[in-house]
């Protein structure tokens, strides 16, 4: 049996190595030929490790061995029933819409070669009600036995490998027999539980309410850190506390939500529904993080006017260009706003991020050359290779050495003028 897997970003290539380990021979597809180039010569930059090795090296071992192969196009290997798993993603129209035509593009394009009792299972996050409106359809007018499956991934950057092990799994499908097939197939990969919706926009809905529900959290302690800050509580040791709690779990303040998933989260759910006005609460916890940013430019802001300087005509170092700690993801990464925000109003920025492709003219090569002379230094990802030590940034920064950390993961130095958030 072969298995499909189509796209092969953050959520697709690690489940088409993960499957081909388990001993299934995997078909990857993706139309960006920069992409499959990169999965050939072993330059992904997708921040993976199985067993200390490179995501890259995994799937190139996998191809070599000829467990795994990947193409810009589909062909069909044989008619043996086969199982398709499809990860692309939602992108955005011009006018702010959602667009599903990517995935609609890859029903379209394997829909002719699809033979009775073949296996669709979609793992993207999908606008509630895509499924039973748009998929159903297009499979019911093949004439054949075709089985369909939802069951949403939930996998984080840089611990794919372990989450695709360990997660539990939400699964609905197009009638029983489809289910069982497909929930043979998902154990046949992992022992995790598999948890049966009773229709498809039950389990779309899961994944949407999910994202939510951190976007919605992030929000909420972000809040909370700019109310400690005008009351000059320590809101790290507040959160701690808060925590003791045993049905209370604060998450960590931060610069702000990034990623394509929580993002994009409430627009999924608004697509769903003819009055969006039952969303005051998400809506506002969206809004709320996306201005979070601009907070943090305030921030900086501030503390440049406390030792007497302008934003206008100061070097500002951003070390940290991912989404979050420790990835290369720098889809709507709140770093990059931040750096947008400060550009415009006059300052010089530098940044450094020893992951994130160099995209951006103010990178820099070395976290060195990105702090030397900077007026300030602003935290927003941890990442490899960066150990903020005080004696080298006493050295390299401007007096007064200004660091504004919103990772809380700069050591207090009566040296530093230390801005935690």
């Amino acid at each position: 049996m072969n298995i499909y897997v189509f796209g092969l970003g953050h959520i697709g290539l690690p489940m088409a190595t993960w499957i081909a380990l388990k001993g299934y021979k995997v078909i990857g597809i993706d139309i960006n030929a920069e992409t499959i180039t990169q999965i050939k010569n072993g330059t992904v930059n997708i921040q993976e490790q199985l067993n200390g090795v490179h995501i890259s090296k995994v799937a190139q071992n996998l191809i070599k061995n000829e467990n795994l192969s990947v193409y810009t196009t589909f062909n069909r290997k044989n008619t043996v029933p086969s199982v398709f798993l499809i990860t692309v993603g939602i992108s955005d129209k011009e006018n702010g819409l959602s667009d599903i035509s990517p995935l609609i593009n890859v029903i379209d394009t394997i829909s002719p070669f699809l033979v009775d009792n073949d296996l669709l299972i979609i793992k993207t996050t999908m606008i509630p009600g895509t499924c039973d409106s748009t998929i159903m359809p297009r499979l019911n007018a093949l004439k054949k036995k075709i089985h369909l499956a939802y069951c949403p991934e939930t996998i984080i950057e840089t611990k794919a490998f372990e989450e695709l092990e360990k997660n539990t799994r939400i699964l609905a499908a197009s009638d029983d027999d489809s289910f069982q097939k497909a929930e043979k197939f998902l154990k046949c990969l992992s022992n995790s539980n598999v948890y049966k919706t009773s229709n498809f926009i039950t389990a779309e809905m899961v994944k949407v309410v999910q994202n939510i529900t951190r976007d919605v959290d992030i929000c909420l302690i972000n809040e909370i850190s700019n109310v400690c800050s005008d009351l000059e509580i320590d809101v790290h040791e507040l959160r701690k506390l808060v925590n003791t709690h045993p049905r209370i779990q604060l998450l960590s303040p931060g610069p702000g939500v990034g990623g394509y998933c929580l993002p994009n989260a409430l627009k999924y759910l608004e697509d769903s529904l003819s009055d969006k006005n039952q969303l005051q609460l998400t809506r506002k916890a969206r809004e709320l993080n996306e201005k979070r940013p601009f907070e943090i430019v305030k921030i900086i802001k501030n503390a440049l006017s406390k030792s007497g300087k302008n934003v206008k005509g100061s070097k500002i170092a951003i070390i940290g260009l991912a989404m979050k700690d420790y990835c290369a993801d720098c889809r709507y990464s709140p770093a990059i706003t931040i750096a947008s925000e400060l550009i415009l109003k006059g300052a010089e920025v530098c940044a450094y991020d020893s992951l994130a492709k160099t995209s951006y003219p103010y990178q820099t090569i070395s976290y060195e050359e990105c702090i030397k002379n900077a007026d300030c230094m602003l935290i927003t990802a941890n990442q490899f290779g960066v150990r903020f030590e005080v004696r080298q940034i006493l050295d390299l920064l401007k007096e007064p050495a200004i660091v504004v950390d919103t990772r809380n993961t700069f050591p207090a130095d009566p040296r530093i003028r230390l801005y935690r958030i």
